[in-house]
């Protein structure tokens, strides 16, 4: 399954993961994710009672430039809050391996702030490459997920999609397997 559905939260032009997304000067410690810590500075600088409105499924749509700065601990403070999948005008590579490593898918869709506003609800389809908005009918194309990032998605992150990689890998007829016996 490759489709999320959700309600969205809009936001604008860049915002950063450091001073939009979370306030990284803010961050207790570095060397870890302090959840409860990451999920009370969420979005509050664009919307100071988002941690309390934010649940279970939601998606976020955004701008030009969204996420620059990128820091893993943007994405965790969105997955940790329930949020789904972030989709936006444009945002860097960077950002979006940092994220999706951490289980949260983000693409970049040109037009999706005209398509979407705060409290539509959306599809998305990552294999598909389409986002569909459930309140007025249009969609939009983007380019898809390709296997490799479907994988890291649906398990939740880069480090169980290498720990099944790796088991894949060890079983018998797998990669591993087959080098041993040779």
């Amino acid at each position: 399954m490759t489709a999320i559905r959700g309600r969205v939260w809009a936001f604008g032009d860049n915002v950063g993961a450091d001073d939009g997304i979370i306030q990284f000067s803010q961050v207790p410690d570095l060397g870890s994710y302090d959840v409860p810590a990451l999920k009370a500075m969420l979005f509050v600088l664009l919307d100071p009672d988002f941690p309390q409105k934010v649940r279970e499924g939601d998606i976020v749509v955004a701008g030009r430039n969204f996420g620059h700065h990128s820091h893993p601990h943007a994405g965790v403070a969105m997955r940790e809050s329930g949020i789904k999948a972030c989709i936006c005008e444009s945002t860097d590579s960077a950002f979006i391996r940092k994220i999706l490593n951490v289980g949260l898918p983000v693409v970049p869709c040109p037009g999706i702030t005209a398509l979407a506003e705060t409290g539509d609800a959306l599809e998305l389809d990552l294999a598909g490459g389409t986002v569909r908005s459930l309140t007025s009918g249009r969609s939009l194309s983007f380019r898809p997920y390709c296997e490799g990032m479907l994988q890291v998605w649906s398990l939740g992150g880069l480090a169980p999609a290498l720990r099944e990689r790796v088991a894949a890998a060890r079983r018998p007829g797998g990669e591993l397997a087959a080098e041993a016996q040779a």
